[in-house]
């Protein structure tokens, strides 16, 4: 009875949320304890939810990406899909796919979330924040095609860019020159 005495509510509260595991001794003094404190079964049950809600944003907050490492590597949010801009424009919520990526291409999926992400206008621009994730769901598999299919198309783009370049070196030459021509024009003026 008197180690019950010295223990916070939220230790007490635990402590009657399990109190299936405790000697038939214990109950009495933690009810007797319970009483004395005023805490009834409906303050033990709105522990149990308030504990239930932080476990799950405990999830969720894990479930956010941390920053892509050096080499891209990490974990990001791709797709967008069931957007929901808030009307008055601070912030705007949406369903994405977490990927795991290498070298910032989508790799694999991990999970679908509904995400939150604020809107912050900075010099008449409007500047979305990171993406917090609110609510894990299935896995949405066309939006996670999708973004397949537009990555691989990338690849394509920039593999024929490659290609394109091999066959023609010269216009790496007149890449970011733009008094190439008239330069080059009045070079051979001159001679």
């Amino acid at each position: 009875m008197a180690e019950y005495q010295f223990l916070t509510v939220d230790e007490l509260l635990n402590l009657a949320e399990d109190r299936e595991q405790l000697t038939q001794e214990a109950r009495v003094a933690l009810d007797s304890e319970l009483i004395r404190r005023r805490l009834f079964p409906s303050d033990i049950a709105a522990y149990r939810l308030q504990r239930a809600d932080a476990d799950n944003a405990d999830k969720l907050k894990r479930a956010t990406p941390d920053l892509i490492l050096s080499g891209g590597f990490g974990k990001k949010f791709l797709g967008k899909t069931n957007r929901h801009p808030d009307p008055s424009g601070l912030f705007e919520q949406y369903d994405a796919t977490l990927w795991f990526v290498v070298l910032w291409f989508p790799v694999f999926p991990i999970a679908s979330y509904t995400v939150r992400r604020e809107l912050e206008g900075w010099l008449g621009m409007v500047v979305p924040s990171e993406a917090v994730a609110l609510e894990r769901h299935p896995r949405n598999w066309e939006q996670i095609l999708l973004t397949w299919v537009k990555a691989a198309l990338l690849l394509l783009a920039l593999r024929l860019a490659f290609l394109l370049l091999l066959r023609h070196p010269e216009w790496l030459r007149h890449i970011g020159c733009r008094d190439c021509t008239s330069s080059g024009s009045r070079n051979a003026s001159r001679r």
